[in-house]
């Protein structure tokens, strides 16, 4: 998938099929639009193009008052989820600065759609709307589709147990601790990019070593203090394992909130993850971050996290 920064660096385009859009998670709904660009782009053999923003059009449009939008994924975690999930030929991110918020649908569409990609068919979500204020939307796209040549395919909402998936509502499940309805929105497991850090060493001490993951994302959202069954991935290994995310209230460090991962399997020579990229994809939540009244008590909740782990791994293993 080639990844493309602005327009004026698109390579010369005789056609394409694209769809636009946040795209933040890559969740189901996402998916959808993506499967039918790549399918009008097989049928026209032109290429899949993906539109997106960075940043998030809502880090520069929320008011001051309002609270800033915890993401999903970062544009990096954006690139990485189409590219397992939803491949494209090319993902073309757009800077969503003040002055592209201020272009209006019209000109959006003549500078992007038509002059920069050269669209023979258009993909769109159902509430997708862009342009000033918000004025362009699919019955305006259709409309001018008409006028200028192309066609315009309408996606409606894709559903889970009766409820629209969006990217607001995979949010709230996280962050009222409903991960396994926000697995289920996404069609994947919850993905954070982040880099191996020091830490305190003191799971060492525990005889259960785990590698502290600082997020690339500073407004990354990151899920609710716990012990959760993961995965993380590293370029040269994958391994399953088990993630504390907290504040270790056992020890009385502070108040800083940690993500701290145990890797089950970890092949010889690649022990040393400190300043390692990773991918930590969370798969279940096991129970909430407890203060234990003695390190042997800590211990012994340790080793029961992990039986649990190993007894349900076989459940995600082609997720």
């Amino acid at each position: 998938m080639e990844i493309v920064r602005s327009v004026e660096d698109l390579p010369e385009l005789s056609g394409s099929v694209a769809t636009i859009g946040s795209f933040d998670g890559i969740h189901r709904g996402h998916q959808a639009l993506i499967r039918a660009c790549n399918n009008a782009s097989k049928d026209l053999d032109l290429p899949s193009v993906l539109i997106t923003f960075d940043p998030h059009p809502q880090q520069l449009l929320r008011g001051s008052l309002e609270r800033p939008i915890r993401l999903l994924s970062g544009i990096d975690e954006r690139a990485y989820l189409v590219s397992k999930y939803a491949p494209v030929d090319m993902m073309l991110v757009l800077d969503f600065n003040r002055g592209f918020s201020g272009m209006s649908a019209d000109e959006f569409a003549q500078e992007v759609l038509e002059d920069g990609l050269a669209v023979k068919h258009m993909v769109v979500g159902y509430d997708h709307r862009f342009g000033h204020q918000r004025e362009g939307d699919a019955v305006w796209l259709k409309d001018r589709g008409l006028k200028k040549g192309y066609e315009v395919t309408v996606v409606g909402p894709v559903n889970n147990e009766d409820v629209p998936v969006s990217s607001t509502l995979i949010r709230d499940h996280i962050e009222s601790d409903r991960l396994d309805l926000a697995n289920a929105m996404l069609g994947h497991a919850y993905t954070l990019f982040g880099k191996v850090v020091k830490g305190k060493q003191r799971g060492q001490t525990l005889s259960f070593p785990t590698a502290n993951i600082e997020p690339n994302l500073v407004n990354k959202l990151v899920p609710n203090r716990g012990v959760y069954l993961t995965r993380v991935s590293t370029d040269q290994f994958a391994s399953f394992g088990m993630c504390n995310i907290g504040i270790r209230p056992t020890f009385k460090d502070g108040e800083e909130t940690t993500i701290e991962a145990n890797l089950f399997h970890v092949p010889e020579g690649e022990e040393n993850l400190y300043g390692k990229k990773v991918t930590l994809e969370f798969l279940q939540k096991l129970r909430d971050e407890k203060k234990f009244s003695s390190v042997d008590d800590l211990i012994e909740q340790l080793e029961n996290d992990k039986k649990t782990c190993i007894a349900i791994i076989e459940n995600y293993r082609d997720v």
